[in-house]
């Protein structure tokens, strides 16, 4: 298949037999195996790649590992950890089983995370690491139901002595040797996958504390990517920088989802630390972050700025007095042909170099999750040539797009 028609069958609407996200991921790696980089994850300062065909290798082994410890269709597995490729392929894997996923805040604490568990009752909770053990372990006398607790990343685990513990490379070794005993491949489990089960559970939290299941289906979370996708078009040669936990609708929307239905790649930091600098490396075409983070984001760029010469900072505001004058009101205004000269020059010798510093120079569309940044925030980004969108939706809503502040 060519290059053209490989990127136009991957931005296609889905078909009747691609309702699902295994399904997609079979797609692609039917499509494009081990010939288009899926996934992308520094580790120790270098960019690690995983084809398609990777992906579904992955997945298939956390398939069968899963599979052999005990999952079953319809049981709940929580994933608890920092986004990355083992919670990409774990949620393929469970989703595949006919599993549905649960997405917990690493954030939150023992006793914080308590309450989620009470109310779904998983039967098996996937852990990062010893921090996200520790916290299970610490209420582990009231959440009798979780069978099993996995880890992924075993470093300061190796001398825990407790029954319920194994780590994912065990259980996928015992997958491995009892592949021959299990009932029908991951291909046939995924054909037989549902677009009305439920692929995603998330939360609302009443008002006295306790939070609500929100269950989200695979067609819910392939719908919502599809209205995201036909305002803002994506292709498979685009770049997205996954930041926040995936267990966020956003996040699996405008990450997760849309790399499977497009192909576009998914990349993964090496941590906090290193986020910004990653994500100047990668110079992603879409990127979501809550509006708090635009807000910092924007107060970073006027901090630098500081910092620079006195021409500099001239240049800098009259580029921000002309895009805002261009942008006033939410509505294009026209320049005058000297203004529009200058615009582009000024565009030309610093704002493209300013974005550039800061990873923005590709960014087509920028999505303020949930809420929109401050009036002068969206003022200063738009300014600076960055396309904000709003996005706002639950499961019970949808998902929409407006501008930010009820511009435009």
């Amino acid at each position: 298949m060519s290059e053209e028609r490989e990127k136009t069958a991957a931005a296609s609407p889905m078909r009747g037999d691609e309702d699902t996200l295994p399904k997609l991921l079979l797609r692609n790696y039917r499509m494009w195996g081990k010939r288009r980089i899926a996934l992308r994850k520094k580790r120790h300062g270098i960019w690690n790649i995983y084809t398609w065909a990777d992906c579904y290798q992955n997945v298939e082994e956390i398939f069968y590992g899963l599979q052999v410890i005990g999952l079953g269709s319809d049981d709940k597995v929580a994933i608890l950890g920092d986004n990355g490729v083992v919670w990409f392929w774990s949620q393929l894997a469970i989703q595949s089983a006919g599993g549905r996923v649960i997405g917990l805040n690493p954030a939150l604490s023992a006793a914080a995370l308590k309450p989620y568990l009470e109310v779904s009752r998983p039967k098996l909770v996937l852990a990062r690491d010893q921090e996200q053990v520790d916290k299970l372990l610490e209420i582990e006398k009231d959440i009798p139901y979780v069978q099993k607790i996995l880890y992924w990343d075993e470093k300061g685990l190796r001398h825990y002595q407790n029954p319920r513990l194994l780590s994912l490379s065990e259980a996928i070794k015992k997958g491995h040797d009892g592949r021959g005993t299990r009932p029908g491949t991951l291909e046939e489990h995924i054909s037989r996958t549902k677009a009305d089960a439920t692929a995603l559970i998330m939360y609302r939290s009443e008002k006295e504390g306790t939070p609500e299941e929100v269950p989200a289906t695979h067609r819910f979370l392939i719908s919502a990517a599809e209205t995201i996708i036909a305002q803002n078009p994506v292709g498979s040669n685009h770049e997205y920088v996954s930041l926040v936990y995936p267990g966020w609708l956003f996040e699996q929307v405008l990450g997760y989802c849309i790399s499977l239905i497009t192909g576009q790649r998914l990349n993964f930091a090496e941590g906090v630390e290193t986020a910004f600098s990653d994500f100047r490396e990668i110079s992603p075409h879409s990127m979501t972050y809550p509006a708090h983070l635009w807000e910092s984001l924007a107060a970073a760029i006027e901090m630098n700025m500081a910092r620079s010469s006195k021409m500099e900072q001239a240049l800098f505001r009259r580029c921000l007095s002309l895009n805002k004058k261009l942008h006033e009101g939410g509505t294009a205004r026209k320049l005058s042909i000297r203004e529009g000269i200058l615009a582009l020059v000024l565009e030309f010798i610093l704002l493209r170099c300013l974005r550039d510093k800061h990873g923005l120079n590709r960014i087509r569309v920028a999505y303020s999750a949930g809420g929109s940044p401050k009036k002068e925030t969206v003022e200063f980004l738009q300014a600076l040539g960055v396309n904000l969108k709003v996005i706002k939706g639950f499961v019970d809503s949808g998902i929409t797009l407006s501008e930010p502040n009820g511009a435009g």
